[in-house]
């Protein structure tokens, strides 16, 4: 059963892009290659577009296939980012821009696990990876993690995950902070995963996407920004939370170059290459993030506080991203946790199911606290206070 530094050998015999082979030489040629190896135009769309005349004029190959790892100069401002954000060592050559951070996220499951292999989810976890590490053909393991951390907070966390470990795990799922939890890891307990993946020579695929979103003055602790296991992490991050650029579904992968390469080839063979120009719609963003990353921090944790205050329910004050997860009830039968449900539907509220973020968590529902403006969040606890009272929960 290989485990890292071994990648997926169906990806490693995959071709990469046609071109890749003469990359080197395009490369030195530079501005002297007349490129007509590609299908694509050098003319401007011939109609108009709902863009700034001066974007269009700083960037008039925005139109235009760029390198399929992402634009260079992104790749460099990313680069320099992680390094001064995440304390994670990297180059430009070790990341890789993706349509979102589920394209990156799939690329790096079908890149370290191949078909039946096993990768150990830390549950409550985001949705949607369970069905890319399905669609991989992965076989998964829960492991009830975040919450049991809220719970008791010096949690042996070693010889917890040791009790789920088989000789076909191949992986580890960590996403933190946490969506739905909102749970945050301190430096100590990521350690104590870090070491456990170490042991175990496993791929750590570590979902950073709520990295801008800790609240109280807590601090984020990249797994990857430890030396000792670095060459086996790969890192995703998004655009879509702190840089609220979720509609243009733009997001990067961190690691070392022979993984993305491997997961280069993957995106290549699904969607090509994430779009020109919503990457170079993010390079001043990036640029200038310490100029407004506070103020939206600030802003999300006052509306957390708003939830904290107003809802009439105990929870566990979220310590990061922009989710609020609580049991409704120890023992409901299904059909009553059903009905519960639907009864926030039926007020005006939708919620959502906490059994899809894990087979332990079918008594939660997760509501996002910044989704609407706060007047009709107010509406929203209003109509939940209500709902809650009367079912005896407040």
């Amino acid at each position: 059963m290989p485990r890292y530094p071994e990648l997926n050998k169906a990806i490693t015999a995959l071709p990469g892009a046609v071109f890749e082979k003469y990359r080197d030489l395009m490369t030195a040629k530079g501005d002297e290659l007349v490129r007509l190896h590609i299908g694509d135009t050098y003319q401007a769309p011939a109609y108009q577009l709902p863009l700034d005349s001066s974007f269009m004029h700083t960037y008039p190959d925005f139109n235009r296939y760029c390198d399929t790892f992402g634009f260079g100069e992104l790749r460099r401002l990313l680069s320099e980012k992680v390094n001064e954000d995440n304390a994670i060592d990297v180059d430009p050559d070790e990341i890789l821009i993706s349509c979102g951070a589920t394209n990156a996220l799939s690329a790096a499951v079908h890149s370290v696990l191949a078909p039946s292999e096993q990768i150990m989810l830390l549950t409550p976890c985001w949705p949607i990876f369970r069905g890319v590490a399905l669609l991989a053909g992965a076989d998964i393991c829960e492991v009830p993690f975040f919450v049991k951390l809220y719970e008791e907070p010096d949690l042996d966390i070693m010889a917890h995950l040791e009790q789920f470990i088989t000789d076909d795990t191949v992986a580890l799922y960590l996403n933190a902070p946490n969506n739905p939890s909102g749970k945050v890891l301190n430096r100590n307990q990521i350690r104590q995963i870090t070491a456990f993946a170490r042991k175990h020579r496993l791929w750590l695929i570590s979902d950073e996407a709520y990295e801008g979103l800790i609240y109280d003055g807590r601090e984020l602790h990249s797994p990857a920004s430890d030396k000792q296991i670095s060459d086996q992490v790969v890192t995703v991050f998004t655009f879509s939370k702190i840089f609220m650029f979720a509609g243009m579904r733009l997001g990067y992968a961190v690691a070392k170059k022979d993984v993305i390469i491997a997961m280069n080839k993957v995106i290549v063979h699904q969607i090509y290459g994430a779009p020109t120009f919503t990457q170079q719609m993010m390079l001043e963003a990036v640029r200038r993030r310490r100029e407004w990353m506070d103020g939206v921090r600030i802003y999300y944790q006052s509306l957390r506080d708003m939830f904290v205050d107003k809802l009439k329910i105990s929870f566990h004050i979220p310590e990061a991203t922009y989710f609020i997860f609580f049991r409704v009830s120890e023992d409901s039968a299904p059909e009553q946790y059903e009905s519960l449900v639907r009864r926030c539907f039926d007020a005006g509220v939708s919620v959502a199911p906490g059994i899809d973020f894990g087979l332990d968590f079918k008594h939660y529902i997760r509501l996002c606290f910044t989704g609407e403006p706060p007047e009709r969040l107010d509406l929203a606890i209003e109509r939940l206070n209500s709902i809650f009272r009367s079912e005896g929960m407040s």
